[in-house]
């Protein structure tokens, strides 16, 4: 006689849970990650107020982010005005012209109103070389010292005295002093609130980042609820090797991508006579849209690993169809990353042919279970 289902038999009806419960137990596990997310974002904005109390860039979380960010272009950007220096001191001539000659151009300069285009290349040239005067105040202290003499004055502490300078040599030492001292921005806003509205983007992203342990376990905590215990396996085994890659396609982009990248862009303002004026909102955008993108293209060797596991595609396969993998990854690359320039895109695209080759060798010499299985039967058979 057939056995007739019992429920009582039915070993998941403790683990059920109905619609309206999955709703209560949803939005229990959203509840705490938001609690645990505005928690991080106040502790973070309140070490940031002790840093810069402090007079420490490395004290906080956004403040240092924001540093580390924006490090790249200011670094590339400080080193393209600063490779104009030298050969810019070369072009200066010193030798002086003729005091009537550069009269006569500075006074056509009055006539036209200051209008430099009114000069020939040539009277440019003349008044480069023509020196200006400059008022100076010396401290008599240290020149009486030196020269062992007592000064008349014992009331003066300073000289007046006008000195002769050439006023381009004059401002190309002091683009020189700007990058050396690295006193200059050269990231910037155009609006009041730019820079409030690009910290607190910095700081969220960071307290999302700090405060993700917690968020995937409450995320975990609900998925994992519904899932078979081999299906968790998957999980616990592949997460590592997930995180691994996404970290390092992430420190890749940052401390090799980024620098590389914004020196090849930065180097065709030469080809069309420009200087670049960079946006710091725009630099966000792309400094941490990119990292994201390369940690996410990382994956690559993971996903043909899972998909060689499961069937769906063997290492012969993803061999035979290398050329065809190439030209995808190529589109893929020009898709994904957030500029159209060829070089970001040449930056992505090298690593993920390297990283498909990866996934090739992983599924060769680590084949699934069934393919095991299948030679040691035919090596029995025979």
């Amino acid at each position: 006689m057939p056995r007739t289902s019992d429920p009582d038999d039915d070993i998941f009806k403790d683990s059920r849970m109905s619609f309206g419960d999955h709703i209560e137990e949803l939005r229990y596990r959203l509840l705490n990650a938001v609690k645990a997310l505005f928690l991080v974002v106040v502790v973070s904005v309140g070490l940031d107020w002790v840093g810069k109390g402090l007079g420490s860039p490395y004290i906080g979380v956004g403040r240092p982010a924001m540093k580390l960010i924006v490090e790249p272009v200011e670094t590339q950007a400080r080193n393209y005005f600063a490779q104009k220096l030298p050969g810019f001191f070369e072009k200066l001539p010193t030798t002086p012209t003729d005091p009537e000659e550069v009269k006569r151009i500075r006074q056509k300069l009055v006539d036209n109103e200051g209008i430099l285009s009114t000069l020939s290349s040539d009277e440019r040239r003349k008044l480069i070389a023509a020196p200006r005067d400059f008022p100076v105040l010396i401290p008599v202290e240290p020149i009486a010292a030196a020269l062992g003499v007592e000064p008349k004055d014992k009331t003066a502490t300073h000289i007046p005295v006008t000195i002769q300078v050439y006023p381009a040599h004059f401002n190309a030492y002091s683009l020189e002093g700007e990058g050396l001292l690295e006193t200059k921005r050269y990231l910037t806003t155009l609006s009041a609130q730019e820079s409030l509205v690009v910290y607190f983007k910095v700081v969220l992203l960071c307290s999302v980042i700090l405060a993700s342990p917690l968020i995937f376990y409450q995320i975990w905590a609900f998925v994992a609820a519904g899932m078979y215990p081999n299906e968790k396996s998957y999980v616990y085994k592949y997460l590592p090797f997930s995180l691994g890659l996404f970290f390092i396609g992430i420190v890749l982009c940052q401390f090799v991508v980024l620098p590389g990248a914004v020196k090849a862009l930065l180097g065709f303002n030469d080809w069309v006579d420009t200087d670049p004026d960079l946006r710091l909102n725009e630099w966000l955008s792309f400094a941490i849209l990119l990292p994201l993108v390369f940690g996410a293209s990382f994956q690559t060797p993971l996903v043909m690993f899972f998909l060689n596991r499961i069937g769906m595609f063997s290492w012969e396969d993803y061999w035979a169809k290398w050329r065809y993998a190439i030209i995808v990854l190529a589109f893929f690359s020009a898709l994904i990353t957030p500029t159209p320039d060829m070089v970001t895109m040449l930056y992505l695209f090298i690593p993920m042919i390297a990283l498909y080759m990866l996934g090739v060798a992983l599924c060769r010499f680590f084949p699934p279970s069934h393919e095991t299985l299948d030679e040691d039967d035919s090596e029995i058979a025979v």
